[in-house]
Formats: structure tokens, sequence, C-alpha cells
């Protein structure tokens, strides 16, 4: 449960293959915050997640709900959260082209995940089945919230 817990904001977004809770994450995963510039505008709560039917509040509660060790993760460093929030409410053809975009732009990190991806070094078998299960039960309860 931990490697999901340190994993949920990247897996949940669909863009990530490194944790977010490690160092120089900021510069290795599409879509996260730029260090030096402007800061991008914070995404309203009531923005549609794509696939969900529900807004960001309402996936957001249920994610605290379904697990909440690792929203308590993300929602406790505002830098995760905000990338949180400004990956799951693209949809999936804008998160492979911030993905393409993010690899074209650091070919090296892009290297690295994929070698870590291909040899079963960044995600084990069963955190995988863990993230989509709990994926599948915050996209089923959280018009509930």
């Amino acid at each position: 449960m931990g490697a999901l817990r340190r994993k949920a904001a990247v897996v949940l977004a669909g863009a990530g293959a490194v944790s977010l809770l490690t160092a120089g994450a900021a510069g290795a995963v599409p879509g996260l915050t730029p260090t030096h510039g402007p800061q991008p505008k914070p995404v309203p709560q009531s923005t549609m997640v794509p696939g969900t039917g529900c807004t960001l509040g309402q996936v957001e509660k249920a994610l605290a709900k379904e697990d909440p060790s690792g929203w308590e993760e993300i929602n406790e460093a505002p830098p995760l959260k905000a990338n949180f929030e400004r990956i799951i409410v693209l949809t999936p053809e804008q998160r492979a082209a911030k993905k393409a975009q993010w690899q074209k732009e650091h070919p090296t990190e892009a290297a690295v995940v994929q070698f870590l991806r291909d040899n079963n070094m960044f995600d084990a078998p069963q955190e995988k089945v863990e993230r989509k299960a709990t994926w599948q039960r915050v996209k089923a309860t959280c018009a509930k919230y």
C-alpha cells in the first residue's frame, strides 16, 4: 500500500512514471509545477474530470475516502496537489500530448523512466493492480460527494 500512496497523484492522472514524493520529481514528470516563472492558475474544484462524470472536488473527496493515506500525502504537499489537479482534468489525448512534449524536452529523464518501466523497477505488478482498483473505486463513488 505504501507504493500506492507514493504514486497516487501520477497514476490517477495517467501521466507518471516516477514517484512524486522523491526529490527532483518536479523536473521528471510531465505537467508538474515549474520551478521558475509564473505559476499556473489553480484548477477550479468544479472542473469536470474526464472519464468520471464527476468534478475535481468530487474526485478528491472520493480519493480521500478510498485511499486516505495516499490522499493525505498529496494534500499535504501543495505542489503535488496542484500538479495532481492540473493533470487529472486533462483528457487522455491532452495527457498523451503533454507526455510526448515532456519526453521531447527531457530525453535523458524519459529514457530513465522507460528503463525503469521496462525492467519492472518502478511498478511491481501488484502495485499496478492496486492503483487500478483504487481508481475504479474512485470513479464508481465520486458522484456521491
